[in-house]
C-alpha cells in the first residue's frame, strides 16, 4: 500500500515538472514572438527591431541609416504608411524621411524650323529639320500627324552642314491605333549629337505620310530602382478575343507595383498593346495604363521595350490584371508577366551606442511631420544600410479607441434602456389621459 502510495505521488511530481517546463517553454516562446513596447507607444500595436552594420563611425559622430520597408509590412500599417514611427531604445521619436527613387525623363525642346517636306514614290517621306547654327546636343525627335491608326518605319540621319550624312537611327517604328483606343508613339531616339540639321526618313513608299509638323528634343532619364514583387499572375481561364489576360488578388500589395515586365521567347519581332487595370472587387475593373511592348532588329542591333511603368494611384484596390492586345496576330510566347516595385528607404539618424525600432499599426495616427526631409536630400545621403527584423506585437497594446466604440453592447444597452423608458413613459402618459373626467 505505501509503496503504491510513493508512486502516485511521483507520478504526480513528473506531471508536475512537465507541466511547468511546457508552461516556461510557452512563455519563452511568447516573449519572443511579443516585445512590450514604452508606455509612449502603447497605441502602436506592431514593431520591428532595426538591425545596423555599425552603431557609430570612427569619430564617436552620428550617422544616417537606411532601411528598405518590406511589402509584409504593408498589411498592418496605414495607407502610405502615416503610422510609421522610429523610436531609439530608450522610447524617443527620431525624426525619419522616406524617399524612393521612381526615376525621371525630361524633354527640353529646341527650336525647330522644317526645311522639308517631300515624298520619295516607291521610296519614303522626308523631312528635312534645321536646329539652328549653334544647335545644342539633342537625341529625340517627335513627328506630327494626324493619322489615326498606322504603324511606319523611321531612319534618321544628322548632318552638320547639309551635304554630308551619317546615319544615328537606321530604324525604329512610330505608331497609333486610335481604333483600340492606344495612342502609340510618334517619338523616335537616335545616338546624341549636337548637328545642325536632321534627315528624318518614313520608309513607306507606298504614299505619302501626312506630317503636320516635327520637334527636335534632349531627352534626359534615369532610371527607376526595382525589386521583384514576389507574387505571380495567373493566366485566365477565359482570355477575352484577341488578347492574353492575366489576373491576381494581390491584397496589401497592390498599391506597391510599379512596373510589369515580360519575357517573350517568340516572335522575334513584334509590337503589342498592353491593358493595365485594377479592381477592389475583381469584378469592376478600371484602367491603370495603357503602353506598349516591342521587339525588332536594327541593323545588327535588337531594340526592344518588355516593361511597363504603372502608376498605381487606386490604394484601395486589391486585384490587378494585365492584358496583351494581340488583334488578330497569333498570341505571344509569353510567361506570365513579372511584377516589380519601387522599394521605399526609410532614413533617419543614429546616435551612437543607441539601438532602434521601428513602429507601426496605429489607425488613429497621422501622418509625422519632421524638418529632416527639408534640411538634408535623403536620397543622396551616404547612409548606413540596415535590414528590418520579423514583426513582433507589442504585448502592452492598448486599442486607441474610446470605451464606446471597443464596447458596442453598452450602446445597445443604452438604447435599449432609452426605449424602454420612452415607451413607459407612454403607456403613463396615455393611462392618465384615460382616467380623467370626461375623457
Amino acid at each position: 500500500m505505501r509503496a503504491r502510495l510513493r508512486l502516485l505521488l511521483r507520478m504526480r511530481r513528473g506531471v508536475f515538472m512537465v507541466g511547468a517546463i511546457g508552461a516556461a517553454l510557452l512563455a519563452a516562446f511568447a516573449a519572443l514572438a511579443d516585445t512590450s513596447l514604452p508606455a509612449a507607444w502603447k497605441h502602436w500595436h506592431y514593431s520591428r527591431a532595426i538591425a545596423l552594420a555599425t552603431t557609430a563611425t570612427a569619430t564617436g559622430a552620428a550617422q544616417f541609416a537606411d532601411v528598405v520597408a518590406p511589402p509584409d509590412l504593408y498589411a498592418h500599417a496605414q495607407a502610405g504608411l502615416t503610422d510609421l514611427r522610429v523610436i531609439d531604445d530608450q522610447g524617443t521619436e527620431i525624426p525619419y524621411v522616406i524617399f524612393q527613387r521612381l526615376g525621371s525623363s525630361k524633354s527640353s525642346p529646341l527650336p525647330t524650323t522644317l526645311r522639308e517636306n517631300s515624298f520619295s514614290a516607291a521610296a519614303f517621306t522626308q523631312l528635312v529639320l534645321d536646329a539652328g547654327a549653334h544647335a545644342p546636343f539633342h537625341n529625340t525627335v517627335r513627328i506630327e500627324t494626324g493619322e489615326p491608326d498606322f504603324i511606319e518605319w523611321v531612319q534618321v540621319e544628322a548632318s552638320d552642314d547639309g551635304h554630308v550624312w551619317r546615319m544615328v537611327q537606321e530604324r525604329a517604328p512610330i505608331f497609333r491605333f486610335r481604333k483600340n483606343a492606344h495612342e502609340g508613339t510618334q517619338v523616335v531616339r537616335y545616338s546624341e549629337n549636337n548637328a545642325q540639321y536632321l534627315r528624318v526618313r518614313i520608309l513607306d513608299g507606298g504614299n505619302k505620310f501626312p506630317v503636320s509638323g516635327a520637334q527636335i528634343l534632349l531627352e534626359t532619364t534615369e532610371p527607376a530602382e526595382r525589386v521583384p514583387l514576389e507574387m505571380a499572375l495567373i493566366a485566365d481561364a477565359k482570355e477575352p478575343a484577341g488578347r492574353s489576360a492575366w489576373s491576381a488578388e494581390l491584397g496589401a500589395a497592390m498599391p506597391l507595383v510599379t512596373e510589369v515586365g515580360f519575357d517573350v521567347s517568340a516572335p522575334p519581332e513584334f509590337i503589342r498593346s498592353v491593358d493595365i487595370s485594377s479592381s477592389v472587387d475583381g469584378k469592376d475593373w478600371w484602367s491603370l495604363r495603357n503602353a506598349e511592348i516591342y521587339r525588332y532588329r536594327q541593323g545588327e542591333a535588337q531594340q526592344e521595350q518588355l516593361a511597363v511603368t504603372v502608376f498605381n494611384g487606386a490604394a484601395q484596390s486589391r486585384y490587378l490584371r494585365v492584358q496583351i492586345v494581340n488583334g488578330n496576330d497569333a498570341p505571344l510566347a509569353v510567361a506570365a508577366p513579372k511584377l516589380y516595385r519601387t522599394p521605399q528607404h526609410i532614413v533617419f539618424e543614429q546616435q551612437p551606442g543607441r539601438s532602434y525600432r521601428l513602429v507601426y499599426g496605429q489607425e488613429r495616427a497621422e501622418g509625422a511631420q519632421y524638418d529632416l526631409g527639408r534640411r538634408v536630400n535623403a536620397a543622396k545621403l551616404a547612409a548606413v544600410a540596415g535590414r528590418l527584423g520579423p514583426e513582433e506585437t507589442n504585448a502592452g497594446w492598448v486599442d486607441p479607441r474610446p470605451w464606446t466604440e471597443t464596447h458596442d453592447i453598452f450602446l445597445w444597452l443604452v438604447l435599449v434602456a432609452a426605449v424602454m423608458m420612452i415607451g413607459y413613459a407612454a403607456v403613463r402618459s396615455l393611462r392618465k389621459s384615460a382616467g380623467e373626467p370626461g375623457a
